[in-house]
């Protein structure tokens, strides 16, 4: 394992800004299982009030979390991509605990299995939203945003994010 892999990449101000606009308006018990410095929780503490869970350790917060049947309006995340396989792990845990999900992934999240891609669209793949090379300063894998709502059948929406990323870094100064 090289430096790089421990390297902990938070997730920027407007990119927790973009997550937490995708949130579906009807949601209100939100869990966030991937909360590292909070940065996403803070976000959506300036937001509506939603009723948000945030463990420190999905797996081991004594199951209450990942074992239980507890269910979610939504899920908002972005799991570790280091190493690979901890990302999906999380996503797909979290596929039985709700309907809506908002995931910041790697790209290769989607296009590096035809098995994992088919799992993600057929539970309801409802958009992706590319970020810019930029958004993670110093990172060199490039991510996306899943917006997954279970059972959506119909064709995955790309967006790109460069306007919107530019925009939002304006507006913020």
């Amino acid at each position: 394992m090289n430096n790089r892999d421990n390297i902990n990449f938070q997730t920027p101000e407007w990119v927790c800004n973009l997550m937490i606009s995708l949130i579906p308006s009807d949601c209100l018990s939100i869990l966030e299982p991937t909360s590292g410095n909070g940065n996403l929780v803070w976000a959506l503490r300036k937001y509506r009030h939603f009723c948000i869970v945030a463990p420190k350790d999905f797996w081991k917060d004594s199951g209450v979390y990942y074992k239980t049947k507890w269910h979610w309006d939504c899920v908002i995340m972005n799991p570790p991509f280091s190493p690979s396989l901890l990302g999906y792990k999380f996503l797909f845990a979290c596929m039985a605990k709700t309907n809506n999900i908002i995931a910041l992934m790697p790209w290769w999240a989607i296009i590096n299995s035809q098995f994992r891609t088919k799992q993600i669209v057929d539970w309801g793949l409802k958009e992706i939203y590319h970020l810019p090379r930029n958004a993670f300063p110093g990172a060199r894998i490039q991510t996306c945003i899943l917006v997954m709502q279970k059972g959506y059948l119909g064709f995955p929406i790309l967006h790109l994010c460069d306007h919107w990323s530019e925009q939002e870094k304006r507006k913020n100064g």
